[in-house]
C-alpha cells in the first residue's frame, strides 16, 4: 500500500472517530440545497480531522472538501478539482442517516492526481469497515481482498441507488429509473451513503449500483475502489467516471452494460 492510501486510511478514521463522538447528540443541525440536504456540527469537525490528519503527513497538500468550513477552521488550502494533486473529502457521507441514527454512514477520503483517484478510503463507520485502494494495487476490506461479482443479468442482481436532494424533476427521473430496474432485478438496496454504495459493488454485498446528482466528493474514493476490484464504473453517457460525471453506473463489466442500456432506454423515454 502507497503512502497516500495509508494516509486515507488514517485520515478517515480520524473522521469517524469524530462522527463516533457526536453520534446521538447531533448540533449545528442545518439545511442547504432543500430539507433532505442536511449538514451539522458533526461534519465540519470530522472534515477538520480529516484535514488535520492529511496534512500532518503532507503539510503542502490541497483539499477540495464538502464543508466550505472546514477550510479556515482547519487552516488549510484550498484546493480545485484540476490541482495536479488534490485531496477530495466527504466527511460524512450519510448525514441523514446519521441524524436519525440508521446505521449507515461514513468518511470518504481520495486523492487525486490530474483529476483521476490515485488512492483512496471509505470508512463505513457504524459497521467498522475500512475498504481502501490503490491505483493499479487492488482493493481491500480491512486488509483483505476485494472482487466484484460475477452477476451477468439483472435476473440475478441485487441492486443499490440512492436518491437526488431535489424532490422535483430530478426525483421523477431517479422514479422512472427505479421502476425500469427493479422489475427485473432480485432486489433493490438503498441505504444513503453514495461512497459506501459503491463500496458494496467492490465487495460483491451488491452486483450494480447507479444514481443520479452526485458530487465528486461522494464518488471519487469508492470508484477507485470498484475499478480496483474488477468493476467499471461511468457517467450514463458510458464515458470513463470524471470530476465532472454526475449520473453513475457501476458494476462488473458484463453487468455494467445490461445497466447502461436499460438506463438509456429509460433516458430516451
Amino acid at each position: 500500500m502507497t503512502n497516500r492510501a495509508m494516509i486515507a486510511e488514517i485520515a478517515a478514521r480520524a473522521g469517524g472517530a469524530v462522527l463516533l463522538q457526536h453520534a446521538g447528540r447531533i448540533t449545528g443541525l442545518r439545511t442547504k440545497s432543500g430539507s433532505a440536504d442536511m449538514v451539522s456540527a458533526a461534519d465540519v469537525a470530522s472534515g477538520v480531522a480529516v484535514v488535520s490528519a492529511i496534512a500532518e503527513h503532507i503539510p503542502d497538500s490541497r483539499f477540495v472538501v464538502e464543508e466550505s468550513e472546514v477550510y479556515d477552521l482547519a487552516g488549510i488550502a484550498r484546493g480545485t478539482l484540476t490541482d495536479t494533486e488534490v485531496w477530495v473529502i466527504d466527511p460524512l457521507d450519510g448525514t441523514t442517516s446519521f441524524v436519525h441514527s440508521y446505521p449507515c454512514w461514513s468518511v470518504s477520503v481520495a486523492c487525486l492526481r490530474d483529476g483521476m483517484p490515485v488512492a483512496g478510503a471509505v470508512y463505513n463507520v457504524p459497521a467498522d469497515e475500512m475498504v481502501s485502494a490503490e491505483a493499479g494495487a487492488g482493493a481491500r476490506l480491512n486488509g483483505s481482498p476485494l472482487c466484484c461479482s460475477g452477476a451477468e443479468r439483472l435476473e440475478e442482481a441485487l441492486l443499490g441507488t440512492g436518491f437526488p436532494y431535489d424532490r422535483g424533476a430530478p426525483f421523477d427521473r431517479q422514479l422512472r429509473l427505479l421502476e425500469r430496474l427493479v422489475r427485473p432485478a432480485h432486489d433493490v438496496r438503498r441505504d444513503g451513503s453514495a461512497a459506501v454504495d459503491l463500496c458494496n459493488v467492490a465487495t460483491g454485498r451488491t452486483d450494480g449500483f447507479w444514481e443520479t446528482a452526485l458530487q465528486p466528493w461522494d464518488m471519487a474514493a469508492g470508484v477507485l475502489i470498484v475499478e480496483e476490484s474488477g468493476g467499471r464504473a461511468t457517467g450514463f453517457d458510458g464515458k470513463p467516471w470524471s470530476v465532472t460525471t454526475r449520473d453513475i453506473v457501476v458494476a462488473n463489466p458484463a453487468l455494467h452494460a445490461v445497466l447502461l442500456n436499460a438506463i438509456r432506454e429509460v433516458e430516451a423515454g
